[in-house]
């Protein structure tokens, strides 16, 4: 791989990245790996499973949100409570219990915002009417009608309680990517990233997207 001395350029200056040569080996495979545990504060782990051998080049982005809320929850505003899953069934959990005063709806859900100590980011819980799943729900929802939503809050008292909860979430992005409008990129044959360099393994094109993500909410 030849990289251009304008891509290198380019990355520098916009995303303050580091271009690094090394050889696709167990080595590079585990520096790769460690970058991006180091990047999210040790929450997400073991990004990539292999490097094959077609490979020419990673471009990784790394991102964590560690924050407290603006008003941490108590000992007393937490408790056991029974959440009913969106299946029906019921599962045993702890329950951090508030008085919030961002209050917005639709058509077809409730929700609230509750602000991280900064007051530059907020948390939205939002919870779907009976009758409407969650999937529904967010097939429903335009990036407009919800930055409409999210911008006028109506400011009144709301009793709130949600579960203290951890997830992770990973998808391999290609065919998703390729279904909204981007098909050329992973294409071989028709893919153009002249910009960034060339190789003598052939024409430069994606071969995947990775993306995974991990949240944790609790008291603080």
């Amino acid at each position: 791989l030849t990289v251009k001395e304008s891509f290198i350029k380019t990355v520098e200056k916009w995303y303050e990245a580091d271009i690094v040569v090394t050889d696709f080996n167990e080595h590079a495979l585990y520096d790769i790996n460690q970058y991006v545990e180091d990047n999210t504060n040790g929450m997400v782990k073991n990004i990539l499973d292999k490097i094959p051998d077609n490979a020419v080049m990673y471009l990784i982005n790394a991102l964590a949100f560690d924050a407290e809320w603006a008003d941490i929850y108590e000992k007393h505003q937490v408790r056991e409570g029974e959440f009913t899953k969106e299946d029906g069934t019921k599962q045993e959990c702890e329950f951090m219990y508030s008085t919030e005063s961002n209050y917005f709806e639709d058509e077809k859900a409730t929700g609230f915002l509750k602000y991280y100590k900064s007051g530059k980011y907020a948390f939205v819980a939002m919870l779907p009417k009976e009758g409407v799943s969650v999937s529904e729900y967010i097939a429903s929802l335009t990036g407009e009608s919800l930055n409409e939503m999210l911008s006028n809050p109506e400011h009144t008292t709301v009793y709130t309680s949600i579960p203290k909860f951890e997830t992770s979430y990973s998808v391999e992005m290609t065919e998703i990517l390729k279904s909204m409008g981007m098909p050329d990129a992973f294409d071989p044959n028709n893919a153009d990233f002249a910009g960034l360099g060339s190789s003598t393994g052939g024409n430069i094109s994606i071969s995947r997207v990775i993306h995974k993500t991990y949240i944790s909410v609790e008291e603080k």
